[in-house]
């Protein structure tokens, strides 16, 4: 009972993570059409953000990193991304290939690449059916599910979801409704950039902090959205839970080496085999109608 129990801690923590950065990363891949390479390293600079303010209270350095990360995105859009649309994806990733590089090399240049730590806001552990574990990977496990189901509900349920749906699907319609589609792809792009930073921000107790540290964020979080039908704000979450529960079932029954490369060996045969995700709809079960007499 204790193993089941701690495994399936172990993919919560996990699934709150990924979760949070697939929604990020789906929001700016699945709805602008930009293959953000740089998204793992945004996620180091929440990280790093985090260590470098040490006598900044936890929540306060959270909230910096949540501006820090919309004002990063607003430039890297602004700046570098809106002539870029025209050109097509290639275009795109290339670009944040750059930013990704010069994102990791400005943090090396002044951090250095000796790991970092950052102390948890709570301390200690809390017993679950017989198992202690860490109260803050449950905590930001919450938090970052939370936030992803508020933006949900945002995306869906609000006026501003619907603009922002309607710049994305159809900008020539949306800007002849008054919309101002050049600010709301801008904030598209600048919220999934703060999610990324938030990301890593929450999990920097959890890491040693590097300026690599976001190399290996990347392809678990591509797959996550992959599996979860670009395009689809649902999506990532699936695929989030999928690449969890892979990572954390693998690691605890093989070798940390062994496990990583039967990883992403299953990653890329659940995608070769459902290319452009799960299929959402289910049949429609009818009830049986009589024969005519």
């Amino acid at each position: 009972m204790e193993p089941l129990v701690l495994f399936l801690l172990s993919v919560f923590s996990a699934f709150g993570f990924y979760a949070l950065l697939a929604w990020g990363l789906g929001l700016i891949f699945g709805q602008l059409g930009v293959v953000n390479v740089a998204h793992g390293d945004m996620a180091m600079i929440g990280a790093f953000i985090m260590f470098a303010f040490p006598e900044v209270p936890f929540v306060l350095r959270l909230l910096i990193a949540i501006v820090a990360g919309l004002l990063l995105g607003v430039i890297i859009e602004r700046l570098l991304l809106s002539g870029l649309y025209r050109h097509g994806m290639l275009a795109t990733l290339l670009a944040m290939w750059g930013a990704a590089i010069v994102m990791r090399q400005s943090m090396e240049a002044v951090f250095g690449p000796t790991p970092r730590t950052v102390a948890p806001v709570v301390t200690g552990t809390v017993e679950v059916l017989g198992v202690n574990y860490p109260t803050y990977r449950l905590v930001s496990a919450a938090v970052s599910l939370l936030i992803v189901a508020v933006l949900i509900v945002v995306m869906y349920r609000t006026s501003l979801g619907l603009r922002l749906r309607a710049s994305i699907d159809n900008r020539s319609m949306a800007a002849g409704f008054g919309i101002p589609t050049g600010a709301m792809i801008t904030g598209t792009f600048a919220v999934g950039t703060a999610l990324a930073v938030l990301a890593g921000a929450l999990q920097s107790p959890m890491l040693g902090v590097t300026p690599q540290v976001g190399l290996s964020f990347l392809a678990p979080t591509f797959f996550a959205v992959l599996l979860g039908r670009p395009g689809s704000l649902g999506g990532p979450i699936f695929g989030a839970f999928v690449v969890a529960v892979l990572d954390i079932g693998l690691r605890t029954i093989l070798p940390e080496t062994v496990a990583g490369v039967l990883f992403f060996i299953a990653l890329i045969v659940l995608i070769a085999l459902q290319p452009q995700g799960p299929n959402w709809r289910f049949t429609a079960w009818k009830p049986l109608q009589r024969r005519a007499a």
